[in-house]
């Protein structure tokens, strides 16, 4: 049993139609996913016809990608749900946790319901990441509380929700975001802490969330108490030896996207590493096809790399057995959302989207 390199690969596009070239690349390549951005969503029905191109290219089709974790972050919009973040829901916890669980529920289950209607199967969310004072803003209200237990409550609501309704999750950003000063976008963020703290805390979401976690993504930082030297998502040591031996973890191990600014190096370096260290799969998502190439190019050459080459047969596995389910034949936009019981926690959600946000206790001076 071989291992395709395209089959690590997940790809973005560049623009809101499927050009010839990348159709080309995606029926040669079949690569794992397409992962959409807000510059390939204009209108609904345009969605909808990229999303079937992409389908038709290759059998079975290339898995669909979204980052639609509700709040800021949330690629495609109107006619959808305008979601609530995370942090609104974390507000509400502390004075009535029980309504809180029952809208985070239900918020990942309209997630859930909208995109494999719409026929993405994969959503990058849950955010695990706990919220710090003094940290970088990236993630402040992405988050879903300012304390572990509570990360993991909202975050197991939501999971429940998504998942019933068919969606396949990736928890984010192993080992855990909330405490870096820098934004991984930019620069490399490094989390100065034992490995006995970063259990108590940053670990604490995936570590009690593993078994509903299909995907993880890992995070471009240090966590000094793991690896001092290699980012998260070059590390074997966070990888290899604490994921997958220690906590003997079975779902997917997915980059960040490589092009971001924490990383150094050519991409085909970035994903030789990155897969060397023990990710499944890589994310190119600049939409430019002569990244995707080159990002596929360094896939090769960590296939071949003896350390790799001797786990290919259970990477194959796990890659089948994971986006198997999240090839979702897309369905009828209309008809759900004609569903009175979506449309009832829509209302409910999108009420609380447009609510005023308390303020934030993690802000200086408050």
């Amino acid at each position: 049993m071989s291992l395709a390199p395209g089959s690590c690969l997940v790809v973005a596009l560049f623009g809101p139609e499927l050009t010839a070239e990348e159709a080309r690349f995606l029926r040669d390549v079949h690569p794992a996913g397409v992962i959409l951005f807000a510059r390939n969503l204009v209108r609904i029905d345009q969605v909808q016809n990229l999303i079937r191109a992409i389908r038709d290219t290759a059998a079975p089709p290339p898995t669909l990608w979204l980052d639609q974790e509700g709040g800021r972050v949330q690629r495609l919009r109107h006619p959808l749900t305008a979601y609530p973040s995370p942090g609104r829901l974390a507000e509400i916890e502390r004075e009535d946790p029980a309504r809180a669980a029952t809208l985070a529920r239900q918020a990942g289950w309209l997630n859930g319901r909208e995109l494999v209607t719409l026929g993405v199967g994969i959503n990058c969310a849950p955010v695990l990441d706990i919220r710090e004072p003094g940290a970088d803003p990236v993630i402040g209200e992405r988050a879903f509380g300012w304390h572990p237990e509570q990360v993991v409550r909202l975050a197991n609501a939501w999971l429940a929700g998504f998942t019933a309704a068919g969606g396949v999750a990736v928890g984010k950003h192993f080992p855990g975001h909330g405490a870096a000063r820098a934004d991984s976008h930019k620069a490399l963020p490094r989390v100065e802490k034992e490995l006995s703290a970063l259990e108590q805390w940053e670990l604490s979401p995936f570590r009690q969330l593993l078994t509903q976690l299909p995907m993880l993504m890992t995070a471009h930082l240090v966590a000094t108490g793991i690896d001092a030297e290699q980012p998260a998502t070059w590390s074997a040591s966070l990888l290899r030896d604490l994921l997958r031996r220690q906590w003997g973890y079975s779902g997917l191990v997915v980059s960040d996207a490589l092009e971001m600014g924490a990383l150094s190096g050519p991409l085909d370096q970035r994903a030789e590493w990155a897969i060397q260290a023990g990710c499944d799969l890589v994310l190119c998502c600049t939409g430019r096809l002569d990244d995707s190439i080159l990002t596929l190019t360094g896939v090769e050459r960590a296939l071949r790399a003896p350390e790799v080459a001797r786990t290919t047969i259970d990477m194959q596995q796990r890659i089948e057995r994971i986006l198997a389910p999240a090839r979702c034949e897309p369905g009828d936009l209309g008809t759900l959302f004609a569903d009175l019981e979506y449309r009832y926690w829509r209302q409910e959600l999108e009420a609380l989207a447009a609510a005023p946000a308390a303020p934030d206790p993690t802000a200086p001076n408050h």
